[in-house]
């Protein structure tokens, strides 16, 4: 019987992490943003929230790639105007430990899943040499990017989803650790706004095409698509 289970369970794991790879932002982003809202959803907003500020580096990307959508439908949620504190946060390792441990419990409460922010209390951790909160945070840093990269394949047709502006050049230079070279934007096919990175691994550059369509407000063309859908 326990091997039934075991087995029952690795089957789920593996269909969920195979709906995270087939994620389609124009099928599955606005279905995930309503769900964010509904009470009887296990995509509901709230739950996901205070469940990921208890045992966030045991998600699976399939609740993890729920939660980000859900943050961008939050009346909190400003993309392009949290840049500044979120590269603060990237630069923790400069700051008093218990400085950013402060301020990031502050921000934590607005948007648990900032990548910059979990890098931040990742770093400021260690440096207060709290190791068990350190592999915590490093946890939930790197369970965000694996969700990230589950979300597409980096190509224009499927560019990798991300809510800040700044998430595909922390995955690339923390995460990855390469080196940036370019950095662009542009628009796809389906007329989503996209963030172009290109980075260098060896002697080679690569180009990777990330998502942020839904982080412009009103230009966004996801958001003009939801509201949309809701009036009819």
């Amino acid at each position: 019987m326990k091997k039934l289970i075991s087995f029952l369970l690795i089957c789920l794991v593996g269909l969920g992490n195979g709906f995270a790879q087939d994620f389609d932002y124009s099928r599955d982003f606005p279905r995930l943003f309503q769900e964010s809202k509904a009470e009887n959803s296990p995509s509901f907003y709230p739950s996901l929230k205070a469940r990921f500020l208890k045992e966030g580096e045991h998600f699976s990307k399939v609740e993890l790639l729920a939660l980000l959508v859900g943050q961008t439908a939050q009346k909190t949620y400003n993309a392009y105007g949290m840049v500044g504190l979120e590269s603060t946060f990237l630069g923790a390792e400069r700051f008093p430990a218990d400085t950013v441990l402060k301020y990031g419990k502050l921000v934590q409460d607005l948007n648990p899943v900032s990548l910059s922010l979990n890098f931040g209390l990742w770093k400021a951790y260690e440096k207060a040499n709290n190791p068990e909160f350190a592999t915590v945070y490093k946890k939930r840093f790197d369970l965000i990017c694996e969700t990230i990269l589950a979300s597409g394949n980096g190509s224009p047709a499927r560019p990798y989803l991300v809510i800040s502006p700044v998430d595909g050049s922390v995955l690339i230079s923390k995460y990855w650790q390469e080196t940036l070279t370019k950095m662009g934007s542009g628009e796809n096919e389906a007329g989503y706004f996209l963030d172009i990175l290109t980075y260098k691994k060896g002697n080679e550059e690569k180009t990777l095409h990330f998502v942020i369509d839904h982080g412009m407000g009103g230009l966004s063309k996801m958001m003009q698509q939801i509201v949309q859908s809701q009036s009819k």
